[in-house]
C-alpha cells in the first residue's frame, strides 16, 4: 500500500496504514472485485484471523464470506479488531480508499444497511498481482497514480523523487545548472523552471545560490549588468529572478524553505538595502517564499513571520500563489483586490 499510495495525498495515513492492508487483504480474499461478485461490510475485516488468512482455497474463501455474512456472526478466536473498530473502518478506512479511487460501493444501498456493498476497483487490484516485476509494477503505479491522484499529490511526489537523485539539474535558457541532491534544489528548480514560467513574462535568473557555492561565477555578469553587489558574507537570496518583460523590469527575490528562513520582515528590509545599492526602489522589488505544499510542516512552522507584502508559492499548486496583501499604503476593497 505504501509502494503505492504516496504519503501526501489527502488522508493518505489512513489508505497506507495496517488497517488499510488489511481491508484491501479482505475485499481480495472474498472476490470482492470489480468483475466479481463478492461484497464486503466492514464488520468482516474486523473478524478475519491471521489462521484463516491462510486458507487460500476458492472453497474456504467462499464458506468463510457466507459464514461471516450471517446475521449472527460467530465470534473467531484471533480475530484482528473488536466489534466496534467496525465504524472507524468504514468512516476512516473505506472513504480514504474510496476517496482515491482504490474501492468502489454498490449503488443505492442505504448507510444503516448492512448488506455489503464495497469492492476494489479492478485498476487498484491489478496493481496487486503477485505475478507482476517490478518493471511492471511501477508502470501500473504510474498509471493508476496519473488517473485517480489529485495533481498536487502528484507533484508531491515527483519532488520526493528528485530528491533522492545523485545530482540535480536547474535548466534556464540555455543553461544547465547543476545543484546537489536535496529537498532545497529540487524546490529551486521548481521555483525556476515553473513558478519563473508561470508568473513572469520574460524571466532572468540573475542568481542561484547554495551552502556550497553561494554565488557561482555563471552569474556574475548578469549581477554586474544590473549593478547589483553581492556580499555572499552578508544578505543572500537563494535565488533571485529579473523580470525584464514588456511591463518593466523588476527584481524577484525568492527564499526557498525546507526547515526555515522565509521573507520575514528583516530580511525583506535587508534585501530592500541590497537592492538600493543598485539604485532599485522598493517598487521595483518582489519577495517569494517557496514551500512544496501548505501542508509542509515547514510551512506551518514559519507561516506567522512571513513579511506583508510578499508572495507565497506552493510547488503543488504551480497555477496559484498567496499574497500577502499590505493596504497601509493604499486604502483598497475586497472588490479592488478582486479586480487586480
Amino acid at each position: 500500500m505504501q509502494a503505492i499510495i504516496p504519503e501526501n495525498v489527502e488522508n493518505a495515513n489512513h489508505a497506507r496504514n495496517i488497517t488499510a492492508a488489511r481491508t484491501v487483504f479482505v475485499m481480495l480474499y472474498v472476490y470482492a472485485i470489480d468483475g466479481e461478485d463478492g461484497r464486503v461490510r466492514p464488520s468482516m475485516v474486523t473478524v478475519m484471523t491471521d489462521e484463516q488468512c491462510l486458507q487460500q482455497s476458492r472453497k474456504a474463501r467462499e464458506s468463510w464470506r457466507s459464514l461471516v455474512l450471517r446475521p449472527k456472526k460467530p465470534n473467531f478466536p484471533g480475530r484482528w479488531y473488536s466489534e466496534n473498530t467496525r465504524e472507524p473502518i468504514r468512516d476512516d478506512t473505506i472513504a480514504a480508499l474510496r476517496q482515491i479511487g482504490a474501492v468502489d460501493e454498490v449503488p443505492g444501498v442505504p448507510v444503516t444497511s448492512s448488506k455489503p456493498r464495497y469492492y476494489l476497483a479492478r485498476d487498484f487490484a491489478n496493481l496487486l498481482n503477485p505475478l507482476l516485476n517490478e518493471a511492471e509494477l511501477e508502470e501500473l503505479i504510474l498509471i493508476w497514480r496519473t488517473a485517480h491522484l489529485a495533481k498536487g499529490a502528484l507533484i508531491l511526489q515527483s519532488l520526493k523523487e528528485q530528491e533522492l537523485r545523485s545530482e540535480i539539474y536547474v535548466e534556464f535558457g540555455h543553461i544547465k545548472h547543476p545543484m546537489a541532491p536535496g529537498k532545497s534544489s529540487v524546490l529551486t528548480k521548481a521555483a525556476v523552471e515553473v513558478f519563473a514560467h508561470n508568473f513572469l513574462e520574460k524571466p532572468e535568473v540573475l542568481l542561484i545560490s547554495e551552502s556550497a557555492d553561494k554565488v557561482h561565477r555563471e552569474f556574475g555578469k548578469g549581477l554586474d549588468r544590473i549593478g547589483l553587489k553581492i556580499d555572499p558574507k552578508k544578505t543572500l537570496p537563494d535565488l533571485i529572478i529579473a523580470e525584464t518583460g514588456s511591463k518593466g523590469f523588476r527584481l524577484v527575490f525568492i527564499e526557498i524553505v525546507h526547515t526555515d528562513g522565509p521573507i520575514s520582515n528583516t530580511r525583506k528590509r535587508n534585501l530592500l538595502e541590497l537592492a538600493k545599492g543598485s539604485r532599485l526602489t522598493e517598487e521595483e522589488c518582489t519577495f517569494v517564499t517557496v514551500f512544496a505544499s501548505r501542508s509542509d510542516p515547514a510551512y506551518r512552522k514559519v507561516q506567522s513571520s512571513i513579511a506583508w507584502g510578499s508572495f507565497v508559492w506552493f510547488a503543488d499548486e504551480p497555477e496559484r500563489i498567496l499574497h500577502l496583501v499590505d493596504k497601509k499604503k493604499k486604502k483598497q476593497t475586497l472588490n479592488d483586490l478582486l479586480d487586480m
